[in-house]
């Protein structure tokens, strides 16, 4: 039969045997008994010439020898059975969904005649899923859409007829008679697979139905007893058995409150459950409501209206445990310790289908709330959603949808057999061998392996989720409520590093006896006294253990819900041990922390946690470490490029925004990320994981993410009122450490506009049109203020423009020709210095490629050796003469410091640039390697200032992390000096000022000698 083979493709080797050939031979009688009574003599010959088609048969000898249910369903309509034989699934699914949707009867049609069309209809749409299905012509999402839709329409269906009897009573009015569900106030959600369109062959579907009061036109006070007897009538129309079956099996029991209100619930009501007692497992459940039928609009906007309830804008820290606790209340009806094979529940059971949707789903429950493409309804694309945002690896998220389809196809043909609502594996190895067979295996144990391998992985990963290593145990339990051991209590604080006892033994006592702010709750103070050793411990391991508490003690004060995070770090110790090492080393991050506790956010994302190599991996501590460094070198390489994170600042813009366009928000969502980056950029340089001169790169990638991701912006909101210059295009130029991406935490931005329009165009072309100098004038300055204007999130960056052309006396923007003329005839050689470390770091159309094009033009200009060496000189003596005092130790100005070798670097790329223009690198490391490599200068040179300008690079970025300036003094905390041995080399550690002024030295008398014969490069005095 052509026709067959056309539309349904089977794969006859993976169709299903016939494991019972009596059951099977009955089944082929029965066929033909059928088919003797047809008076359809197309259908009565259809079924008598299939017996002996080649290309039919083998599927059905598939289901005649495997389910009873689905052989009773072809048998007894076998008009329908052709239909769907030689028709195809897809066109008889859309024939059904249409006819089962059709509201032209609906105004004659009885209850009882409607009851009759669904049950039938379901019957025919439950073969016509299940052959397509077993046949393989359908995956299991396909199959899944496919059950829902039915749902779907079915349920529309109900509501027609029970609003069209409503109005008729004159109960209810109806505002579109073609469409009785359009406005009516009715709202059907689909919870569950329902909602999610996962629905199972056999399942029952849960409802909740609402009303809105302010829609329905119903009689003043009779909401209620109309909506909840439509609610009651729905559920006997889907659920009653009667001689055709059944719809759905229904179930309302997910309503707010469901054993003291009606089956029907105000949306007021419900709005008022969800706001004041709603429960984590009820935010869970809501993650797959979907308005499935009645008035849509008005279930979308409830839905709407209760995200605040499902997602929470920052991570919520205490529903982790509430997590958990559902946790263990699945947990308690696993059944046994182990996996059985023989009578294993695949959806309650351990490693069923209910564990891979909880993990997926508590996972929403975290992150979902900051991130809206973590806010699907369907299992299987959340999956790879959470992979795609670093939460769990690629690898997880393979093997748990693998297994999900796996144990959900073992389901469908469970439930297949005998439709069933079964999940439950029989018990007994005839059984097992039966629905191993109607799975397509030809031996039983291979289905078992299978299975009980899918299983164990998805308990493995069920398992540990949430879940952390627990903290060491630890005897240090100091009693700080008896006043007659505190002398023993502070002498043990004391001789665990504390050189202030008394102030910590003060402060933790204040927290337990609820008199700050932050432990007042009773929870609070619990979380406080269980933690306490593991706290002891840490804040005494700090370098400045007394400043590391008080400092936390600032930061719990300013929680606005400190019992949070105290959970979180009850089940995360790790995570205390850090906000201990930021308090104590990194008076920055911990102002920041301090300011805004939603920064721990970007440490708790999977993508960082996984750069945290556990200890016990059997590596020498020196191998550890190195590996650590990779992975987060690799890390920041892969996620931290300019285009991922300008990606990643649209998602957050749109997660806060959605279709709107606040001006102010968009400058706090702009401040708010990059101060969340930036920090996980420094947790990872305190750690060691990371050294400032590689943070350098992701910081200045942060900073261009912003420009490209604010500049449209506001051109845009510049544009409504001004319109735009016809084919004008604007470009950034990044000067200084943004330009060379040699930025640090504290850096500013130094960079000019660029501006270019065609010669006739001489104004825009808005309502209040600008001529096209101020025009570009004016939208720079505005966008100069967005960066800079002090909000309630801080300031994005300072800017520096001290270097356009003219300097502080020319405009805000140039004109490409003024900044081309400028560079060619009048620029000083300073400002060509400037221009070796100059990118684009924004451009419209071809500018970029213009810009590059003049400046690299420049700067390939041939040059007088000596002349520039002297002019380079000359600068610098000048700039000695501002800044730097005898004895200093700063790390820019002192001699043999960043800015002589800043100036050296920027010496060769002048004098060499004509005849060798790849020393054109920007930043001085890699042009002195680069020189060192092409015989310019010496290999020792060459080393020596590589090696010089990388070790104040890295200080200076320490400096900017953990002290509020950039050089040294007398109070340098021992902080410091930690973080720079580690960071630069034991060395360092053991001889700190020593190294530094032999790096000084070393640097300077290189940067003399690459700088001959200049002979005013010397230091005064």
């Amino acid at each position: 039969m052509t026709s067959f083979e056309s539309n349904w493709n089977v794969d006859k080797a993976r169709l299903p045997i016939a494991r019972d050939p009596e059951s099977l031979a009955a089944k082929w009688e029965q066929w033909e008994e059928s088919a003797e009574y047809l008076q359809d003599e197309t259908s009565a010959e259809f079924a008598l010439a299939v017996r002996d088609d080649g290309t039919v048969r083998p599927l059905l000898d598939s289901i005649f020898g495997n389910s009873p249910f689905l052989s009773h369903c072809l048998i007894s309509d076998i008009a329908f059975a052709r239909q769907l034989l030689l028709s195809g699934p897809d066109t008889v699914e859309a024939e059904l969904l249409s006819t089962t949707r059709d509201r032209s009867n609906q105004l004659v049609e009885t209850r009882t005649a409607l009851m009759s069309r669904l049950r039938k209809a379901k019957r025919s749409i439950a073969l016509t899923a299940a052959l397509a299905d077993i046949a393989g012509v359908w995956s299991l999402t396909r199959t899944t859409n496919c059950l829902s839709e039915f749902a779907d329409a079915v349920l529309d269906a109900c509501c027609s007829h029970l609003l069209r009897a409503a109005h008729k009573k004159g109960s209810l009015q109806i505002s579109f008679p073609d469409d009785p569900c359009m406005s009516s106030g009715l709202i059907i959600l689909g919870m569950g697979k329902l909602g999610a369109g996962e629905l199972n062959y056999s399942s029952d579907i849960d409802l909740i139905i609402l009303y809105d009061e302010e829609v329905a036109q119903v009689e003043f006070g009779a909401h209620r007893q109309l909506f909840s007897r439509m609610a009651r009538d729905l559920v006997s129309i889907m659920s009653k058995f009667t001689a055709d079956g059944y719809v759905f099996r229904t179930d309302l029991r997910l309503r707010p409150d469901p054993s003291s209100t009606p089956p029907a619930v105000s949306t007021t009501a419900a709005r008022s459950y969800y706001r004041t007692v709603g429960q984590t497992w009820e935010r869970a459940a809501m993650i797959k409501a979907r308005p499935v039928a009645g008035d849509m609009e008005a279930g979308r906007e409830f839905l709407d209206s209760n995200l605040g309830f499902v997602w929470r804008r920052n991570l919520d820290f205490a529903s982790m445990r509430d997590i958990q606790a559902v946790k263990r209340q699945i947990n308690a009806h696993r059944g046994s310790a182990s996996i059985e094979i023989k009578g294993h529940n695949v959806k309650l059971g351990r490693g069923g289908i209910r564990e891979v949707e909880f993990f997926t789903q508590a996972q929403q429950l975290v992150w979902g709330g900051k991130d809206i493409r973590l806010r699907g309804r369907e299992t299987q694309p959340m999956l790879e959603a959470l992979a795609d945002q670093g939460h769990i690896t690629r690898s997880d998220a393979r093997q748990l949808r693998k297994a999900y389809e796996f144990l959900r196809t073992v389901e469908h043909r469970l439930q297949m057999v005998d439709d069933q609502q079964t999940q439950t594996l029989p018990g007994d190895l005839d059984g097992i061998g039966k629905i191993a067979s109607f799975l397509g295996y030809a031996d039983a144990n291979d289905f078992e392996a299978e299975l009980r391998n899918h299983l164990e992985i998805v308990e493995r990963h069920y398992d540990g989720l949430l879940e952390h290593r627990p903290a060491a145990a630890s005897d240090l339990h100091i009693d700080f409520e008896c006043k007659q051991s505190a002398p023993e209590s502070l002498q043990r604080l004391e001789a665990i590093g504390f050189p202030d006892p008394e102030f910590v033994f003060t402060t933790f006592r204040r927290w337990l006896r609820g008199e700050s702010r932050a432990t007042g709750s009773k929870r609070a103070r619990e979380i406080i006294l269980e933690i306490s050793p593991l706290m002891l411990e840490s804040f005494a391991s700090a370098p400045e253990p007394g400043v590391a508490l008080e400092r936390f003690d600032h930061f719990l004060t300013h929680l606005t819900q400190s019992v949070n995070l105290l959970a979180i770090l009850a089940a995360r110790p790790d995570l205390l041990r850090l906000i201990v090492e930021i308090m104590g080393a990194a008076p920055r991050l911990s102002y920041w922390l301090s300011r805004e506790p939603e920064l721990l956010d970007s440490v708790l994302q999977r993508d960082f946690e996984d750069l945290a190599l556990p200890d016990d991996l059997g590596l020498e501590p020196a191998m550890l470490e190195s590996a650590r460094r990779g992975l987060v070198r690799l890390f920041y390489q892969m996620e931290f490029g300019v285009e991922e994170m300008t990606r990643d600042l649209q998602a957050e813009l749109d997660n806060r925004l959605g279709g709107a366009h606040d001006f102010q928000t968009v400058l706090d969502v702009h401040r708010k990320w990059a101060r969340g980056r930036k920090f996980q950029v420094g947790v990872h340089m305190l750690r060691g994981y990371l050294s400032p001169s590689e943070a350098s790169i992701p910081l200045s990638g942060i900073a261009q993410a912003c420009l490209n991701g604010l500049l449209p912006i506001i051109s845009a909101e510049f544009a409504n009122m001004h319109g735009r210059v016809n084919g004008g295009q604007l470009a950034i130029l990044g000067f200084g450490r943004l330009g060379s991406r040699e930025m640090t935490m504290s850096s500013d931005l130094d960079m000019i506009f660029v501006y270019s329009h065609p010669e006739d165009e001489i104004e825009s072309d808005g309502a209040k049109k600008l001529a096209t100098t101020q025009y570009y004038a004016k939208l720079c300055r505005r966008f100069i203020n967005a960066i800079t204007a002090p909000t309630a999130e801080g300031r994005l960056y300072e800017v520096d423009m001290r270097l356009r052309p003219s300097g502080k006396s020319g405009p805000i923007a140039c004109s490409f020709q003024a900044f081309e003329d400028y560079q060619r005839n009048a620029a000083w050689t300073w400002e060509k210095q400037s221009l070796t470390r100059a990118r684009v770091v924004y451009a419209e159309g071809d500018l970029k490629d213009r810009l590059e094009n003049v400046m690299r033009s420049v700067l390939v200009e041939e040059r007088h050796p000596e002349q520039l060496a002297d002019e380079i000189n000359s600068m610098r003596a000048k700039i000695h003469a501002e800044h730097s005092r005898p004895g200093t130790k700063e790390i820019k100005y002192r001699f043999g410091g960043l800015l002589d070798l800043d100036f050296a670097a920027q010496y060769l790329q002048l004098r060499y640039a004509s005849r060798n223009p790849d020393i054109l690198l920007r930043d001085a490391a890699s042009v002195f390697r680069k020189a060192g490599e092409d015989g310019l200068i010496s290999k020792s040179q060459a080393t020596i200032l590589t090696d010089s300008t990388l070790f104040w690079r890295n200080l200076q970025g320490i400096l900017m992390l953990t002290t509020e300036g950039d050089q040294l003094s007398e109070d340098t905390s021992l902080a410091l000096r930690k973080m720079v041995g580690r960071t630069c080399g034991q060395e360092i550690l053991n001889r700190f000022e020593e190294t530094m002024d032999e790096t000084a030295e070393a640097a300077y008398a290189a940067c003399r000698e690459v700088l001959q014969p200049g002979t005013i490069f010397q230091p005064a005095g």
